[in-house]
């Protein structure tokens, strides 16, 4: 999905690739006060009189929805009571912030959990919440690269800076397809959206589910695909179960899963259109700010504070949704797409519109070094470790 988009710096770039095993990918989040929560390494904040128990969980090959699950299951609590600020990576190792409400430190501390390390736990009076992070910093080890002399002088074109681009993973883990789906939603035609979920093809890595998929899309009969889909392709399987009795009723399918799900749908089709609304500007060279558009400055950790406004700084463009004033680019994909911005407003699936938001069109590098194979560098929350490396890999 990112892999046609311009650069910004010239040189060429060292090849290889980033190794598909957690320890050669970690992610450590950097907390709204600047602390860094080291991998292995036992935190202690002072406890506050409060109901919530926060926790510094660190995982290795887990999502962290399903490492809050397993905890929230040996625990026997409900995951509701569970927050975080966002979600790491699966195929790394990494640490966050998580709170939990009511939960009695001594309770979590005495269970151990399977490649899930728990450094250090106390109390707030307030829950952690959504987006409640600074950033992360980013340790990665990239196999097979070639002239890794490039490095010093793709860092030194870059400026300290990369396009913000959204990463691949912002469009599905494997298919890549997330933002399809999202434009048939957006053009009210859910039908067309859900084959597309359910019988998409390309990427598919897993065996299984490559025939399953082809296999309905041969067959067209959702009864039938319920007794050979595999089991791991639960959200697939919730559409077609709704199907199979409700064989017309495919907006009604998608409000089987999970809205959040739903709305990562939406969330990929204007994550498509940033990306290529900012690789044309750069191709073009045209990256003042549009009448739509505005400057910002720096928080105290060097990162862009879209609050901030100012005469210069950081460019920050649309996310584009329902609300959004319209430059010539966006104009011009929404009709290359065949959509207005009002079908953001989407009448019949309202719970997953969206307004739009604004994104920084260049995203810093902070505190970076490259030693023997190995990456660091810190990033803002929302920008991406891969849309970063892809200007020194340019694979």
């Amino acid at each position: 999905m990112i892999e046609n988009l311009s650069y910004i710096s010239k040189t060429r770039g060292i090849g290889g690739e980033i190794k598909s095993c957690p320890e050669s990918f970690m992610v450590e989040e950097i907390l709204p006060d600047g602390t860094i929560l080291e991998v292995d390494r036992e935190v202690a904040f002072p406890d506050r009189e409060g109901k919530f128990l926060h926790f510094v969980l660190q995982k290795r090959n887990w999502t962290t929805e399903k490492a809050i699950r397993l905890i929230a299951s040996r625990l026997k609590i409900s995951v509701k009571r569970f927050n975080y600020a966002g979600n790491k990576d699966k195929v790394a190792i990494t640490t966050q912030r998580v709170s939990a409400f009511a939960l009695k430190k001594e309770e979590l501390l005495s269970k151990n959990f399977p490649d899930i390390k728990i450094n250090g736990a106390w109390y707030e009076e307030e829950k952690v919440r959504l987006g409640g992070l600074l950033g992360n910093r980013f340790t990665i080890r990239i196999e097979d690269g070639g002239k890794m002399d490039n490095v010093k002088k793709i860092y030194d074109e870059l400026g300290g800076k990369f396009p913000n681009y959204f990463g691949g993973q912002r469009f599905g883990s494997g298919r890549k397809n997330t933002h399809k789906v999202g434009l048939s939603i957006l053009k009210n035609r859910f039908e067309e959206a859900a084959w597309i979920f359910l019988t998409d093809c390309e990427g598919e890595k897993n065996e299984k589910a490559r025939e399953a998929r082809m296999r309905l899309k041969e067959e067209q009969n959702f009864s039938k695909a319920l007794h050979y889909f595999p089991k791991h392709l639960h959200l697939e399987r919730k559409l077609l179960e709704h199907l199979a009795k409700n064989p017309n009723d495919f907006v009604n399918a998608f409000r089987k899963i999970p809205r959040f799900t739903s709305l990562l749908f939406v969330h990929a089709f204007q994550s498509h259109l940033f990306n290529l609304e900012l690789s044309e500007r750069i191709r073009d060279k045209d990256l003042e700010a549009k009448e739509n558009e505005y400057y910002c400055g720096e928080n105290f950790y060097g990162f862009p504070d879209l609050e901030k406004k100012q005469e210069k700084g950081w460019l920050v463009m649309n996310v584009l949704g329902y609300e959004s004033k319209l430059n010539e680019y966006e104009e011009g994909l929404l009709e290359k797409f065949g959509i207005t911005k009002e079908a953001f407003a989407i009448r019949s699936f309202p719970e997953i519109s969206s307004k739009g938001s604004r994104r920084t069109a260049f995203s810093p590098f902070k505190d970076f070094s490259f030693s023997d194979s190995v990456f660091r560098f810190s990033l803002p929350k929302g920008s991406y470790a891969t849309s970063a490396l892809r200007e020194f890999l340019k694979t």
